[in-house]
């Protein structure tokens, strides 16, 4: 059974417990709660920061949200993230089961998940920022912060679940390649309606 959405300060918590492992203060299993309930929040927290970023990126910050939702595009766009969500949950789950490591699972795709949503919050402040100062004042933070959350999300793999680099950097690389195509399918549909 699905867990209601987390309270704001199960949501504090979680992004105070990304930061520090980003800042490797400490490792996953201090700082983040990993068991079902944990799961599920941080299934949560990916659901709401992935649809309002993509609404906005998507259709900008003017967007005419009424019309939105009458035409059924913002109701699409919150289809694909719960596909999202659960498909690369799933895959994560199947390849720990074929590699032996499916005791890891939670202690993966917690901290995996809680990190991307904190890279979301972060990227989404420097765009509205970047609507009042040029924008270019902040693409040198982005690169940074991009580069910074890659090597967290790698540390995942590498040092919390024990694969090798490269399996790590393919775990990286499944959840890209997941979103590119579920944005680009999203587009498709966006355009042909």
């Amino acid at each position: 059974m699905i867990n209601p959405p987390p309270s704001p300060f199960v949501v504090k918590d979680g992004f105070v417990s990304a930061f520090m492992f980003m800042t490797k203060k400490e490792n996953a299993t201090g700082v983040f709660n990993l068991n079902k309930n944990g799961f599920w929040d941080s299934c949560w927290i990916v659901f709401f920061v992935n649809a309002v970023v993509s609404s906005l990126a998507s259709y900008g910050i003017k967007a005419n949200l009424e019309g939105d939702i009458e035409s059924g595009i913002l109701p699409r766009l919150l289809l694909i993230t719960v596909i999202d969500i659960c498909l690369f949950s799933i895959l994560v789950n199947m390849i720990f089961e074929k590699i032996g490591k499916g005791k890891f699972f939670y202690r993966f795709i917690i901290p995996f998940n809680w990190i991307q949503s904190f890279q979301a919050i972060i990227m989404l402040s420097f765009a509205m920022l970047g609507l009042i100062f040029p924008p270019s004042i902040f693409v040198f933070f982005g690169i940074c912060v991009v580069i910074w959350v890659t090597f967290s999300l790698w540390r995942i793999g590498k040092e919390e679940v024990g694969l090798s680099g490269w399996g790590a950097t393919g775990m990286i690389f499944l959840s890209v390649v997941i979103e590119a195509s579920l944005g680009m399918f999203s587009r498709s549909l966006s355009v042909a309606i």
